[in-house]
């Protein structure tokens, strides 16, 4: 894999691991089809792109990171305290993604390997579509900051997120629609979504890893390449991404992901 291979394939894993695109399918189809890349090699390369937006997305939000620590360990005795957190939204979402998920992949695996879920995406894209229409219509909404986050919150989103494990089903699509559907405006859904992918991706990169027998399919240079390119291009997408979301009202984030997503569920289907 060249330097030119290594920067694109960095560069699709930035963008479409925060906008709702899958990461995976789009990551795949790049290195598959565009790169003649080899199938067996795939998982490997995936997991070592997902890599490197992991530590972006980490490092990026460092300080919120260490305030959830700092919180966790402060009020480890007051459970009502943390269910009433960011720490309780994330907990629960992590616990609702593997009561969806995991079924979910075990039928994609074992049952339906040819299964499409074309139609999952367009629905939740024409959901997105609808709810930034009503929202459109309002006059005056009070939005949700962040701090405002409960463990009733990753309920939905972690069953939204659940559904991500489906092929081509984006897990940013799926989280930024649950909690625009709880009331957070564009900046927070994109904070909360970046926060919740940090142990998402980190749990889907050792279960894959396990998969794999945590052995590398490509030389570990290659790997590390990899990893570097996605971690500079995600770095810079996210800040990017919250410097738009604090300019784009929510009704207009609902609009673009929406069509996005029925776009990019319509080319599946097609």
């Amino acid at each position: 894999m060249d330097i030119i291979q290594v920067i694109i394939l960095g560069l699709v894993q930035a963008i479409t691991e925060w906008v709702p695109l899958s990461s995976k399918t789009m990551g795949a189809i790049v290195y598959l089809q565009f790169f003649g890349g080899e199938p067996e090699k795939l998982i490997s390369v995936l997991l070592y792109l997902h890599m490197g937006t992991l530590v972006a997305a980490s490092l990026y939000f460092r300080k919120e990171i260490a305030d959830i620590v700092r919180r966790l360990f402060a009020s480890l005795h007051h459970v009502e305290l943390l269910k009433k957190s960011k720490i309780g939204f994330l907990a629960s979402a992590l616990v609702m993604t593997g009561i969806v998920g995991i079924p979910l992949l075990a039928i994609g695996l074992f049952l339906l390997p040819t299964l499409d879920a074309s139609l999952v995406i367009i629905i939740v894209g024409a959901g997105l579509v609808a709810t930034g229409f009503l929202l459109s219509t309002q006059h005056k909404h009070r939005w949700r900051d962040a701090e405002s986050a409960t463990w009733e919150d990753g309920l939905l989103v972690g069953a939204m997120q659940g559904i991500s494990v489906l092929p081509g089903v984006s897990r940013a699509g799926t989280t930024t629609t649950g909690l625009i559907w709880r009331g957070f405006d564009a900046k927070n859904a994109f904070l909360l979504s970046f926060l919740l992918s940090i142990p998402t991706v980190f749990c889907a990169e050792v279960f894959l890893w396990g998969m794999q027998g945590g052995v590398s399919a490509i030389p570990v240079g290659e790997g590390l390449a990899l990893a570097a390119s996605s971690f500079v291009f995600g770095y810079l997408t996210i800040g990017a991404l919250i410097s738009l979301a604090q300019r784009i009202n929510v009704s207009s984030l609902a609009f673009v992901f929406g069509i996005i997503m029925i776009a990019a569920g319509l080319i599946g289907a097609g």
